[in-house]
């Protein structure tokens, strides 16, 4: 489930050293007793940014958002990826594997949800025990705590919508999945933390969010299709379902439009 070749629950001496040294800089004066300081942190060497984080190998880095000429090359690959004939859900997981595209998938945090602007954290191919698995786990802080969004990925061409804007076969497939997820979870959500334990910081306690159950906190979404599939029809079916059920559906199109917009920001 890691996102890096690089163990980031590790420093180096090196990025000890690199660190300590940024921190007597952030120390910028005195009021009275009180240390004035001023935060660094994005100057901080990418392993303390990870380090620092409570799934340093899952963390998402909002620096990494500012390599705009490097994250937009992977896009405009990623749509051409959407367009051949023959994609599938293998290879969009391929390619974000590995381009480090990972940002594709967590612009939805900033586009669909108001979480995740504090710390975000993706988890590919996360497993549910051993009868499920999300294509990805998306984890994001605000300031009412940590929540959830498990992703669903299915084919960008193909049965997607039916000819009057209804569900087609890749939604009903997908959302079958979320049905089977979620029954899952309301059964064995407290055993999730055993894998959130070998993921956390050494010593890092888990929030309660990530041992016990708050459907309030937990969404889906299944990916399917392009904008050309959707109809009125079909955006009635998609928020009638994001508010009934958590569940957000959307196309290959929200995507790539999101990621377009999540370049440059300061935060997921």
């Amino acid at each position: 489930m890691k996102l890096h070749d690089k163990d980031y629950s590790q420093l180096t001496q090196e990025e000890i050293a690199q660190w300590e040294a940024l921190r007597k800089s952030e120390i910028v004066g005195k009021l009275g007793k009180l240390t004035v300081t001023e935060s660094r942190f994005h100057d901080y060497p990418k392993a303390v940014r990870h380090f620092l984080s409570l799934f340093p190998n899952n963390y998402l880095d909002i620096v990494e958002l500012r390599e705009e000429s490097r994250l937009r090359a992977a896009l405009e690959s990623f749509r051409k990826l959407l367009d051949t004939p023959d994609v599938s859900e293998r290879k969009i997981l391929n390619f974000i594997r590995d381009r480090r595209a990972y940002f594709i998938v967590a612009s939805l945090l900033k586009a669909y949800f108001r979480f995740g602007h504090h710390e975000a954290h993706l988890f590919p191919e996360f497993q549910l025990g051993n009868s499920y698995k999300a294509d990805y786990l998306l984890v994001g802080q605000n300031s009412s705590g940590w929540h959830f969004a498990f992703v669903e990925l299915e084919a960008p061409h193909g049965e997607i919508t039916l000819e009057n804007g209804d569900l087609g076969a890749a939604f009903r497939k997908g959302l079958a999945q979320v049905a089977d997820w979620n029954t899952w979870l309301e059964a064995r959500y407290g055993s999730l933390s055993e894998s959130f334990d070998r993921c956390r910081r050494a010593d890092a306690a888990l929030p309660a969010e990530f041992t016990q159950l708050d459907k309030t906190r937990v969404h889906y979404v299944v990916i399917a299709g392009r904008r050309t599939d959707f109809n009125e029809r079909t955006y009635r079916v998609q928020r009638r379902k994001q508010k009934e059920s958590s569940e957000l559906l959307l196309h290959y199109d929200n995507l790539t439009d999101a990621a377009e917009e999540i370049i440059g920001k300061p935060t997921y």
